[in-house]
């Protein structure tokens, strides 16, 4: 394919395709170098089904043990008295918020009804340290 750059001269796509060509082949060494992470899949205390997204799961308040992030939600829906203008909305850091939005189709504006933490701020969670002590080695 011909172009024509802002001096009108012709030029073609091969260096372009030869650039990417080599930046591709960096990029695959590199990967080779990097040591594969292989995690657990630990069974969720609630649903007994295996966490395959372990980054993303929260602590069990009575086990200590990983479990399903929409676990957690699915509990917290069911527990908590919600009103029709009200959602549970996760904030961060182990922690809910029940969020009450006057207009329900406008996400923008709310109002945090009451906070839920979830996991403890200051404890350390042995599955969650395996997890950051393998990212770190890359």
């Amino acid at each position: 394919m011909e172009r024509k750059n802002k001096k009108n001269k012709n030029y073609s796509n091969k260096k372009h395709n030869k650039d990417f060509s080599k930046n591709q082949n960096k990029r695959e060494k590199a990967n080779q170098s990097l040591p594969k992470i292989i995690l657990d899949s630990p069974i969720c205390p609630r649903c007994k089904q295996p966490i395959q997204e372990l980054a993303s799961a929260l602590t069990d308040k009575k086990t200590g043990e990983p479990m399903h992030f929409d676990c957690v939600l699915d509990f917290l829906k069911a527990s908590e008295n919600l009103e029709a203008t009200e959602k549970i909305t996760y904030i961060g850091q182990g922690r809910f918020a029940i969020a009450h939005f006057p207009t329900p189709h406008d996400f923008r504006h709310f109002e945090i009804r009451k906070i839920i933490e979830w996991e403890e701020k200051e404890k350390d969670y042995e599955w969650r340290s395996n997890i950051a002590n393998l990212f770190s080695k890359i």
